[in-house]
């Protein structure tokens, strides 16, 4: 029997035959990217393209399963590309790319244009915003997809049919890479959350590294110097909890993790190319007479409630031994497992000092106890079964394009939740948002401009657009993101030609506005091609919805995640509120 004989009556012959002759593109190569690559080449896709900007980290490998010990500091996307060859029944063409999707000069408009659908797996707002826009510009449908701890999300788009990935006001939890927090934390956050998430659950929580075993990694790597890091990395703390009962555990803790981890890390000369190196707390030599001088009088204790001051090093030095002994006194005492709570003094104190004290090493400006407390709370961790439900979703709910009817309108939005009443819900797609920037109030296109074309003068470039959309009146016209180029009162550039105009280049964008405000804005990407002539692109501008003409289609609160939730993870879903963008541009007149 053939290998896709199950597949074919599952999918239908026809809907196979058509994923099978597909060119798609997944960006993102991490959580969610490392299932869905797995899911697209057991669904039988022909040829699938991954772009990724990062290497693989010791930290990546709890939650991204195609990767292990021996790929660590290897190209995610290269690395992915090879690990799925050992299920690769069906033959998918995988086809890796290492570089910034955002990169025009790398990824070009005409490569863009080559894929039949396009799914997300990316890890922050701004590559998201990018991928949409391309999107839009290319009328290429894409899949949208995130997860914020249990929560998760999918949302199908199709361009100018439904809602757009920025139809929606976004919550915008931050994230960052867990080796950032570890190795090269550089704002107080990553240091607020390596002394939550690392140090406090390892020293009194119910995680632990797990041990590694060193005849596996002489498997993996002959790297002799790699094997003891790893080995040294995985056990140091491990081992630091063994003696937590000890009079001396809250002076141990501070050398360690202040002076001897630190020194460790500045041995590792590419940490620093780029970036300033800390400065090893020099504990005995300069603190440590003060730091007993402290804890000697009792009326310092007050430190410990001092929620808006700020500590100075010596200061978060008396506080991280005071809660360390504090800690120490309730394992004692009985409790086997210490939940991190912002309302416990002991875990706050503990992680507010801690925080502080990296930052100081790593010339990062301190924040209050008060600050750190509203941060800490906010903490989401990572959870990879999260990412493979929403992998799937993804994958399924990109199957319905490649039918023989696409039916935009018919697509899905799931959401998932740990919620009883809210495990798995879906909901019809809506259309565009006629307030959104990106779809609503503005179309985006393509305009190829051929060497010929650029001889016209910017006055006939706009005449050859009031001809061809139909504006009643005059337009203005902004190049890049803020260069106003002409407007009715503002005619100086309207005889020069388009290739003496400054900025007027490839891959630049031209915004055009009817000054009627009656016909909806014109995004128009610039790209130069070999042809004899200006080809503008074979768009119907919809008359602008006024304010206040239609109501949001939806003012749905969002359920994952505040603005000011910070996400351990890069996988983060889109927010389900509406709202009107009332900011604005200033224009530079060139």
């Amino acid at each position: 029997m053939a290998k896709d004989t199950y597949l074919k009556k599952v999918l239908g012959a026809e809907r196979y035959a058509a994923i099978r002759a597909s060119k798609v593109l997944m960006v993102g190569a991490g959580g969610i990217g490392c299932e869905l690559l797995k899911d697209l080449v057991l669904s039988g896709f022909g040829e699938i393209h991954i772009v990724d900007l990062d290497t693989i980290t010791l930290s990546n490998l709890n939650r991204q399963f195609l990767f292990r010990l021996k790929d660590i500091d290897e190209l995610k996307s290269l690395t992915v590309a090879k690990a799925v060859q050992s299920f690769n029944y069906f033959g998918a063409q995988l086809i890796p790319h290492h570089g910034n999707v955002m990169n025009l000069t790398q990824f070009p408009i005409e490569w863009w244009g080559q894929f039949d659908y396009i799914y997300n797996a990316l890890d922050n707002l701004e590559a998201r915003r990018y991928v949409n826009r391309m999107a839009l510009f290319l009328r290429k449908p894409l899949m949208e997809s995130g997860t914020t701890g249990f929560d998760g999300q999918i949302q199908p788009i199709a361009p100018y049919e439904t809602e757009c990935f920025e139809c929606q006001v976004k919550a915008t939890p931050q994230t960052f890479p867990v080796c950032t927090i570890r190795s090269t934390p550089s704002q107080p956050v990553h240091c607020i959350v390596w002394a939550k998430e690392y140090l406090f659950n390892q020293l009194f929580g119910e995680t632990a590294d797990a041990g590694v075993n060193q005849a596996e990694l002489n498997k993996e790597t002959d790297d002799e110097e790699e094997i003891q890091r790893i080995l040294s990395e995985a056990n140091e703390l491990a081992a630091l909890k063994n003696s937590i009962g000890s009079k001396d555990f809250a002076f141990e803790l501070v050398r360690k993790i202040y002076k001897n981890d630190v020194e460790k890390s500045l041995r590792l000369e590419s940490l620093w190319k780029t970036r300033q190196k800390p400065d090893p707390l020099n504990f005995e030599e300069e603190y440590a007479e003060d730091v007993s001088g402290l804890l000697a009088n009792d009326a310092n204790i007050v430190l410990l409630t001092s929620d808006t001051k700020e500590w100075s090093t010596l200061e978060n030095l008396y506080v991280l031994i005071q809660s360390t002994y504090a800690l120490q006194k309730r394992l004692k005492a009985g409790e086997t497992i210490i939940s991190f709570d912002k309302d416990d003094e002991d875990t706050l104190n503990f992680v507010a000092s801690a925080a502080n004290l990296r930052s100081h090493v790593f010339h990062i400006q301190n924040k209050t106890k008060f600050d750190i407390k509203q941060i800490a709370g906010n903490i989401i961790p990572a959870i990879a079964t999260t990412n493979a439900i929403i992998s799937g979703f993804s994958n399924l709910g990109s199957l319905q394009f490649f039918g023989k009817t696409k039916r935009a309108d018919q697509s899905k939005t799931v959401f998932i939740s740990i919620k009883p009443n809210k495990r798995a819900t879906s909901a019809l797609v809506e259309g565009p948002n006629p307030k959104c920037a990106s779809c609503g109030i503005t179309t985006k296109a393509i305009v190829k401009v051929s060497e010929s074309a650029l001889d016209m003068t910017l006055r006939q470039f706009i005449d050859s657009l009031v001809d061809k959309y139909g504006y009643g009146g005059d337009v203005s016209v902004i190049l890049g993101s803020s260069k106003l180029i002409y407007d009715f009162d503002f005619e100086d550039n309207a005889e020069k030609k388009l290739r003496d105009i400054n900025g007027f280049v490839d891959n630049e964008v031209l915004l055009i506005q009817d000054d009627d405000d009656e016909l909806q804005n014109l995004e128009l990407l610039i790209h130069f091609h070999e042809g004899g002539e200006l080809q503008l692109p074979e768009v119907t501008l919809r008359e602008k919805v006024k304010v206040g003409e239609k109501e949001d289609q939806s003012d749905e609160e969002n359920d994952y995640t505040g603005t000011d939730a910070i996400v351990i993870d890069e996988d983060q879903p889109p927010s389900k509120k509406r709202k009107i963008d009332d900011s604005f541009v200033e224009i530079e007149i060139l």
